[in-house]
Order: structure tokens, then sequence, then C-alpha cells
């Protein structure tokens, strides 16, 4: 076994990492072991090929950005978008090769800027298509293209095809085994803490070729070293015991077969962890509150929201509410749209499709109402329906819908969206039909801001101030704009922008009266939680409404918890989401998160002052089920969007705004307004949100119903019609 590591030697790497455990003695830790190969997480496996995959199957030969795909007779018609199209290409073994894009008709008069990196690529046109030469010293592994095109407009391709591939190496996965054949590199990415060591046997193939070469490579990033180690074939078995990092981090570990011969095996590789045992914050016992509201504003962004930095001051009452209470200032939604996302906020649990709850699935009314509350759902969004599952454990439905016969009608003029003032009577008439006794959990669900940005009078007078439009924001006007049958001009968008603000300052005003009345009757004796379903699309990318994509506008959304005498004011920065909620809401029930595969974190030990509890390496995920599967899942820098819609729609929005890459990559610190796609850049974060991600998407398929086999009733079907939900 030949060592490779870059800087220094793997007895000194064993040291450090030795003295990094000791000092950590002060803490208590245990060895964890387990298998490198995770069910849920399979390893990405590259080989070289001779085209790229059509459509995007994972990494390795691929499209990655820019590029705009058609179905013709001839096969697909393949066209690079303006700007810069990006490919990525796998490299194991260095040799001169050629890419080529093969072109639709004459391509003498296409000029091409090719790029790896900083590095110029020569490129030579020709009748065929357009040539690009990879030199033989490009890296080992993966590397990106960026193409420029310029010359005739609409140039399209057939394919494009590499020269000189390796033979494709097999890999196959015997329980934790790996069985590897050249040529080929079977990549894991994890999480590790501090002083973690990779552990297990290569036994190489017993009729190996001198030309056989196996590599273990370990890349920890963070500035600690690469370590290359060589499986000799005649070193026999080799039994591998490699510390991983001297800090906790991602790595990389990367099973490298070369050359020709049989298979060789890598058995049994696991990972030992030394795991702190923190201690468990103290929050101290809370009587659970007699009255429990949670209030949901429909399409309310974080953004508009004034303790959240916004300058309209539309949200008076929400701000006052956050000054006292607890703010959790980085809060997403689980989806962008009603459905999934309030089906989450019910159940705790992450939807891939559709967006009825199973019916063995528990809901939060439930666990309220085994403890001991009486339970009512009052809302004027008709998807809390029963033919979701979504009123399941609620004592009683109310539905109070913004017009008794709401229809979509083209001649009709948009009616004024009252909803929060329907629901606010709703819910005081049925708090004074109960008991004096009796506990109470509301779940209260407004249509505002939500689509027709329509409230009464005076809010329109007071915001709309921009002059040189007079467009409505009614649902039919909104739906024409998002599926281009409406043009705006810059004024247009603005008004609209004014149209939602104003819906916004409605519902606020109409809030800050019941909250007058909740006091007046209650005191002190209810705990108040103010949140969105999601966000709203305010031309920020382009487009409108909601649904259909995965960006910040759709997904930040506020988070108030406000109990007086009982939570002290506190701003949380950390972010937090959907299922976080339904955690932290089950702990005031009997009925806590075992046994239903709950993935939320408590919150009630950072309100309580302990701000990082629970937040080890926190990550968070979302899916758009009208996008047909796409997932988003998002640290503190990055956030990784997967939108591979069938054959080959690929990408985020509907009509306006719509954007056709297979996958997006922003850095949230450098690019907050997520302007930039860097999908493809090298990063081993993101190569572990890949991995959390596919192991996110896993877990949750796994506990999905089959198929969606609710039906609606027609009152339902034609409401959610007219508010522009079409599909």
């Amino acid at each position: 076994m030949k060592d490779g590591t870059s800087v220094r030697s793997r007895l000194e790497v064993s040291v450090v990492a030795g003295l990094v455990i000791a000092m950590l003695g002060c803490t208590p830790t245990e060895d964890l072991e387990s298998p490198l190969l995770e069910p849920l997480r399979p390893p990405m496996v590259f080989v070289e090929s001779r085209k790229l995959a059509m459509p995007n199957a994972g990494p390795g030969n691929r499209f990655v950005s820019g590029w705009l795909f058609d179905e013709v007779p001839e096969g697909v018609s393949i066209t690079p978008a303006a700007g810069i199209a990006r490919l990525e290409f796998i490299q194991l073994r260095r040799r001169a090769r050629a890419l080529t894009l093969v072109t639709r008709g004459a391509a003498s008069d296409i000029e091409v800027r090719a790029m790896i990196g900083a590095r110029p690529l020569e490129t030579e046109t020709s009748s065929a298509g357009i040539e690009i030469s990879l030199p033989a010293d490009l890296a080992l592994g993966r590397n990106v293209i960026d193409l420029e095109l310029a010359g005739r407009t609409g140039v399209r391709f057939s394919g494009v095809t590499l020269s000189a591939a390796a033979r494709t190496g097999e890999v196959s996965v015997e329980f934790n085994d790996v069985v590897q054949l050249p040529w080929s590199v079977v990549e894991f990415v994890r999480w590790v803490e501090a002083g973690a060591i990779l552990l297990g046997e290569f036994v190489p193939p017993s009729n190996a070729t001198p030309n056989q070469n196996f590599t273990l490579r370990l890349k920890r990033g963070g500035g600690e070293p690469e370590t290359v180690i060589e499986m000799g074939p005649s070193d026999g078995i080799v039994d591998i015991r490699v510390p991983l990092r001297m800090s906790a981090g991602p790595v990389r570990v990367q099973l490298v077969a070369e050359g020709r011969g049989a298979a060789g095996r890598w058995r049994g590789m696991r990972l030992r962890n030394q795991k702190r045992v923190s201690k468990a914050a103290v929050v101290g016992s809370l009587k659970p509150p007699k009255i429990v509201v949670v209030y949901v504003l429909d399409a309310l962004r974080g953004d508009v929201v004034g303790h959240l930095g916004s300058n309209l001051s539309a949200t008076p009452c929400i701000d006052r509410l956050a000054a006292e209470g607890a703010v959790f200032a980085n809060h997403l939604s689980v989806a962008p749209n009603t459905g999934p996302a309030t089906s989450s906020l019910f159940t705790g649990y992450g939807f891939l499709r559709g967006r009825s709850i199973p019916d063995d699935v528990p809901t939060l009314a439930e666990d309220f109402a085994a403890a001991g509350y009486r339970t009512v759902a009052i809302s004027s969004n008709p998807h809390l329906s029963p033919s979701f599952g979504l009123t399941r454990g609620f004592t009683d439905v109310l539905f109070e819908p913004i017009d008794e016969d709401f229809e979509a009608d083209d001649d009709h003029d948009p009616i004024v969206n009252d909803s929060a003032e329907r629901v606010h009577a709703a819910a005081l008439k049925w708090l004074g039909d109960q008991n004096a006794d009796d506990k109470a959990f509301l779940y209260l669900h407004t249509l505002n801001p939500h689509n027709p940005y329509t409230p009464p009078e005076p809010f329109p007078s007071l915001f709309l101030q921009s002059g040189g439009s007079i467009i409505d924001a009614g649902t039919k006007t909104l739906a024409d704009i998002r599926d281009l049958e409406l043009a705006v001009t810059p004024e247009d968008e603005q008004r609209i922008r004014e149209w939602y603000a104003a819906g916004v300052a409605y519902n606020d005003a109409a809030l800050c009266t019941f909250v007058g009345e909740l006091e007046r009757r209650f005191d002190d004796e209810f705990l108040l939680v103010v949140t969105s379903d999601h966000g709203e699309e305010l031309f920020d990318h382009g487009g409108v409404l909601h649904g259909y994509t995965l960006y910040d506008e759709l997904l930040h959304v506020p988070l108030v918890m406000w109990w007086p005498a009982h939570i002290r004011p506190i701003r949380i920065e950390r972010a937090s989401d959907t299922l976080d909620l339904t955690t932290t809401l089950r702990a005031l029930t009997t009925t806590g998160p075992a046994e239903r595969h709950e993935r939320g974190a408590d919150l009630w030990a950072a309100i309580a002052g302990d701000v990082d509890a629970g937040n080890e390496r926190a990550l968070h995920f979302a899916t758009a089920p009208g996008l047909r599967r796409a997932a988003m899942v998002r640290s503190d820098r990055w956030k990784l969007v997967l939108a591979p819609r069938p054959r080959y729609d690929w990408g985020m929005g509907k009509g306006r705004g719509r954007s056709h890459d297979a996958e997006y990559l922003f850095n949230l610190i450098d690019d907050p307004e997520e302007t930039v796609n860097r999908a493809g850049a090298e990063s081993l974060e993101v190569d572990w949100l890949r991995s959390q991600l596919q192991g996110w998407l896993g877990y949750w398929e796994a506990r999905q119903p089959e198929r969606d086999d609710k039906r609606l009733d027609e009152a339902t079907r034609r409401r959610l019609e007219a508010l522009g939900y079409a599909d």
C-alpha cells in the first residue's frame, strides 16, 4: 500500500487527529460506527462515456445549464440559450480527446469560445459540427466547459459526443461491499465529526493484471490535506484505517479503479465517528396554554414584513407581536403552494407529490384533540377541504369563502377580498360558543394577501401610489400575465406589487383588532403563532403567483410566536422550517414525534435562549410537486435545486419567468437574490448537499402513498379553479 498524502504522512495525520480527540475529552463522547453505504444515499458512480446523457440522469457527462430542448422527428433538437451554456464531462485517464457538438445544418459561420475555468480551449468548426480539443492534462474526474456562441442565431445541435472514451467499468453493491471494475470512480460525500476514521478492507482481484490500479482518495476541504492511497494488487488484502478530518466537516471518499482486469472489492467500508454527547437544553416545564391559535396569512412573503426588513409600513401589528415575542427571522416553507405546505404543517411529513394526507398518518389536530382540546379549522382557502384529508381531527370545520358564488368569470370585475374579517368573525363566534373551561386549538387561514389582491378600502387608496398604470390585480389578470396572455409594463409591475402590499396591510390591520379581542377575553392564556404557508412571486424572477419555483420569494415566510408573560422577546436568526414548527406545536400535546417519522427540530429550546439547540449542520428542504418532483436543499451558504421534470422539459417556473435548467445552484451569501446559476461549480459542501437531498427524497418517497386517489367535490374544484389552480 503506497501512501500519497500530499502534506504530511499518514502517521502524522493520525497523531494530530488523536490530539484533537484528546482535547475534546472534557466533553463526553461515544464511538458510533455506520456503514459508508447507505440505502437512501447511494454513492455516485462516474465512468467515461462517448455522449452526454439525455435526459440528465445524474452526475457525469451531462448538460448543466443554459440549454433548451425540443423533440423533433429526427430525435431531439438542442439549442444553447443566451449567455453561457455549461457542459460537464468525466475524464478518468490522461490523454488528448475531443468534444464535438453535432450541428443540424451548416456550422461554418458559428463562432465558439470554450473555457474550462479560466483556461481557453481550441475549437474548430466543420460541416460535421464544432470540435473542442480537450488537452491530456485536464483534471481527473469532473470537468465543466463554459461555451459562448456567436454568429448565426438559432443554432441547433443534435447531440454532443466525446472521442476515445475509456472502457466503462461496472460497479455493483453487495450488502456493505463495493465490487468495482476499471475504469470507474465510486464517490461518497459524508459529514463527519472531528477525529472520525474510515475503516474497511480492500480485497484485490485474484488474477490482477500488471496495469491495474486501485486508489483510495480522500478530499477534506477547509485547508486539510488530500490523501491518496494506492492499493497494489500484490499487497494482498489491505486493512483500511484512515483518519478523515481534524475538525467536523464534509469529506469526499473516492474509490478509483484504473486499467484492464478483474474487479476489486472494498469490503465493510464504514465510518467511526467520535460523536459528542451534548446535554439536553433545559427549557423548563411550561403549562400548555389554554388557547392555541395557529394563524396563517396565505402567500405572505417574508420581505414585505417590517421586522424582517421591509420599509412598506404594511405590518405594524405583526411587528408589534414580533417585538414582544419570539421571531424566527429565517423561517422557510417546505413547499411553494398551499396544499403540500399545509399537509406538511399538519403532519410533520414531507410531501413529494400531491397534497392529500394518507389515512394512516396522524395529524396535528388529532394530537391536540387527544390532549383534551376542542379543535376548529376556519379558512377561506378551498385547499382546506375534506377531499385532501386536511380537516381530519378537527371538531369543527368552517369555510368562509370571499364570495358565496365564487366563480372564474372573464367579464366579472375582481371581487373584494375581505377574507381576514370573515375568518376573524367566525373564530370569535366559535370561541364564544365554547364552555369557559374548554381548551381550544384554532387553525385560522386567511386568503390574504393571496390573489385576488383586492382588499377593501381604505387600503388600495393608501398603497396605490404609482402613476402610469391602472391595471387591476384580480386572479384572471394575474393568471393572464403568468400565462403570457397579457403584456405588462414596469409601471404595471409596480402597481401589482402595490396591490399586494395593500392586501398585506388590510390583513395586518384586521389581525390587530382580532388580537385585541383575544387579549380582552383570555388575558395571557393563549399562544398565537403567526406565519404563512408560502410566499409569492412578484416579478423577482419574471413570474407571478406561486407554486412553480423554489426561489426564496416563495419559501421565506414570517414566523412569530407570541405568548404574553411566557415567551420573552427574542430574535432567532438561525433558519427554521415548517417541519420544525410542527414538532414545536406537538410538544404542547401529550403526543410527541415518536414513531411519526418526524424530521423537525423542537424550537422551544431556541425560544428559551439556546439558539443553537438542535441546529448542528441544520439543512432545510423543500419540494414543488407542481414541477414533478423538483426539490431544494440549502445550508447557510448554498442552495441547490434539482428540477428535472419529465422528458426534456427541465427547469422552474410557468409561463412568464420560465427557466429551463435541470439544476440550480446559488451562493446565498454572495448572491442573495439568486440571480447567478452556479450549477457545476466545484464545491465539497455542494456535493454533500446533493447527497443529503438524495437521502431526503429517498426517505420521503418510501412514505408517500402510491397514488393520490382522493376526489374533489364539485364546489371545491370550482373554487380552486377560480383562484387560478387549474392543474
